[in-house]
């Protein structure tokens, strides 16, 4: 369903290529965020929000305001709440900044108390359905939820994403999904991804929130996400974000 996540950091921090595999919202709370999106710098202030769709790949800059950067993720889910219909007459792409407004305030407000409290789920999309309306441009829902991945990526992402850890296969996905690991990785494939880089980025997106929200040590990251000793682990982060988790966990 709807997960939250909070991002704390005393120093400026740059990563680069953090997949987003389910439509978001982030609110920046202190500091700002910048980003090159579409080959546009974009910059999001206290207090703004950014949309990002599924299937996103966002490279940032988080900095500091008075020695404290801080903000708010929402994982939403891939389906948009009941209610809400997306508009067929204006597909443009809005701005992923939107400003926030007394109703979105609102809103956002009671969505994150659902969540704190652990209401139900059917609740949770009440108050998520009334955030979306409430979003001062009408094309952000449609284009939100317009980038929807497609169902083999979503279900192989699903699979792996409970259990980052294990020794995943391409077998063992098609075998869940009932299909050959020929057609799993056909259809993946058409989708612009292999069953390879949907492990990586599952393990190194479990290993950067660990890394934020633990004082676990690299090494007990690094075998919760699947790999064998913090020297791959740390490579790998590199590889992906632009930087090791030591450099990561100073900026905290």
């Amino acid at each position: 369903m709807i997960r939250m996540f909070e991002y704390d950091s005393k120093q400026a921090q740059s990563l680069s290529q953090v997949p987003v595999h389910q439509p978001s919202i982030i609110r920046v709370i202190y500091g700002e965020k910048s980003l090159l999106w579409q080959d546009e710098s974009v910059l999001v202030g206290q207090g703004q929000l950014l949309l990002i769709p599924a299937g996103s790949h966002i490279s940032f800059v988080n900095r500091p305001f008075l020695g404290r950067y801080r903000a708010v993720q929402l994982l939403l889910p891939h389906d948009l709440p009941q209610g809400i219909l997306s508009s067929a007459t204006d597909w443009r792409d809005p701005m992923p900044v939107q400003n926030v407004s007394r109703a979105v305030d609102l809103a956002w407000s009671a969505l994150l108390q659902s969540l704190t409290l652990s209401l139900a789920d059917p609740v949770q999309l009440h108050y998520l359905a009334a955030l979306l309306l409430s979003l001062p441009d009408k094309r952000s829902v449609n284009w939100l939820y317009g980038h929807t991945q497609r169902s083999v990526t979503q279900a192989a992402l699903a699979l792996m994403s409970v259990s980052p850890s294990a020794s995943w296969q391409q077998e063992d996905i098609a075998d869940k999904l009932h299909m050959s690991t020929a057609s799993l990785r056909r259809k993946l494939a058409l989708e612009d991804t292999s069953f390879r880089q949907l492990l990586v980025e599952v393990r190194l997106c479990h290993g950067l929130a660990m890394l934020q929200n633990s004082s676990e040590p690299v090494l007990q990251v690094a075998l919760a996400c699947g790999y064998q000793s913090a020297e791959k682990f740390s490579l790998r982060f590199k590889q992906q974000f632009g930087l090791t988790p030591a450099a990561y966990r100073r900026t905290l």
